[in-house]
């Protein structure tokens, strides 16, 4: 990874649903220089997935996210998580952490055994920040909305030209009705990264639990991918970042253990995860017929 792939990177990480186009423009390259780039970072792994899904009230689900620590990602622990019904996505990062969000039908889901099985010692607390609400009720969207919701789920990074045929709507229409559920704050992404398979600049990711003295201005670091994620009992936060070198990036972490408030530093690296996409499509199938039965004439 050289400082173009890097910058590339830092955009995808903010908004991965920008276009190569827009990219290309903000990095100073063409959009197809942008495009190699960025499949080569998705084949060698660095990008594991563009998991981008609705906002769970529009499914009529409840989002709840946990921490585990202590179990390791393996294939067949894959397997087993895709048999917990209310799990949409997994970011596992080393040693051996990982954040999960569930889609459930109800607002305290009980704990599922399988997750602790695999995945280890849940962590007590929750994550502080919540992902702001859509501004769209489900019975709000259209028949066509909902096509175009399943197009982008389906797969985000598509041209709209194969996303609106994927819909069976005209490239106009598609556009008109995607930027209706832009408006709305409709869709989430969700990252997973695996930057075990970076070469080349140094990547970060650390940990500080810290206490009520801590100044949060501290945290104005240079060359941070994404805004620091907060977390609550115990109070934290989690960065990632990169530096020009292994040394620099163990210089940000000494520097960080040493600011007033913090506990402790943790370094972990994201290291892949799951993202469930069929699932999230079967819902969101099941929401649209159920609003739009096959045969009734509907909205447009």
């Amino acid at each position: 990874m050289d400082r173009v792939d890097l910058r590339i990177f830092t955009r995808l990480v903010g908004d991965p649903l920008l276009s190569d186009e827009t990219i290309g423009r903000d990095v100073g390259i063409t959009g197809k220089a942008v495009r190699l780039r960025r499949k080569r970072l998705e084949s060698e792994g660095v990008l594991t997935e563009y998991g981008v899904h609705p906002r769970a009230e529009v499914l009529g689900r409840h989002a709840t996210a946990s921490r585990y620590t202590g179990g390791a990602l393996s294939e067949v622990a894959r397997s087993q998580l895709r048999k917990v019904e209310d799990l949409v996505l997994v970011r596992s990062f080393r040693p051996n952490f990982h954040m999960v969000v569930r889609f459930s039908n109800e607002a305290e889901p009980s704990d599922d055994p399988t997750l602790a099985r695999v995945l280890g010692r849940r962590l007590e607390g929750s994550l502080d920040e919540r992902p702001p609400r859509s501004l769209l009720r489900a019975d709000e969207l259209t028949r066509a909305d909902w096509k175009v919701l399943e197009a982008v789920v389906r797969n985000p990074r598509a041209p709209y030209s194969v996303q609106s045929h994927q819909a069976g709507l005209s490239p106009r229409t598609f556009r008109r009705h995607r930027a209706k559920l832009d408006a709305g704050r409709v869709l989430e992404c969700s990252m997973i990264l695996n930057l075990e398979r970076e070469e080349g600049l140094a990547t970060y990711g650390i940990w500080l639990k810290v206490d009520r003295s801590f100044d949060e201005r501290a945290l104005e670091l240079p060359r941070l991918w994404d805004r620091p994620h907060w977390t609550r009992n115990p109070r934290g936060v989690y960065l990632l970042g990169s530096a020009d070198n292994y040394l620099g990036a163990r210089e940000v972490e000494i520097r960080l253990r040493a600011v007033p408030g913090v506990l402790s530093a943790d370094p972990l690296v994201p290291a892949g995860g799951l993202y469930a996409r069929e699932r999230l499509l079967a819902w969101v199938r099941a929401e649209r017929d159920s609003r739009f039965p096959l045969g009734s004439r509907g909205q447009a």
